[in-house]
């Protein structure tokens, strides 16, 4: 079995009346824990979010949440059994 990459996505959702804009999304392509962790830290603001996530912070505008789900390096998603 390959091994665990994650995918980082993130959302900014903001109100149109002050930023002028609907907000965005961005999800990375398949990468390593420590890679994804990394990333997940600068999009919170350079600081080590607690926990697993999903985090949300507040943003100019809005606010930001920012998920961190498990996935093979070719891109395929890791169920979770509950």
């Amino acid at each position: 079995m390959a091994s665990t990459h994650y995918v980082v996505h993130v959302s900014d959702q903001v109100d149109e009346r002050l930023t002028s804009h609907h907000g965005c999304s961005y999800t990375s392509p398949p990468q390593p824990a420590a890679t994804a962790r990394e990333l997940v830290r600068a999009l919170n603001g350079c600081h080590e979010p607690p926990g697993e996530g999903p985090w949300q912070l507040a943003i100019a505008g809005g606010r930001r949440t920012i998920t961190l789900t498990a996935a093979h390096p070719d891109g395929q998603l890791v169920m979770e059994r509950g």
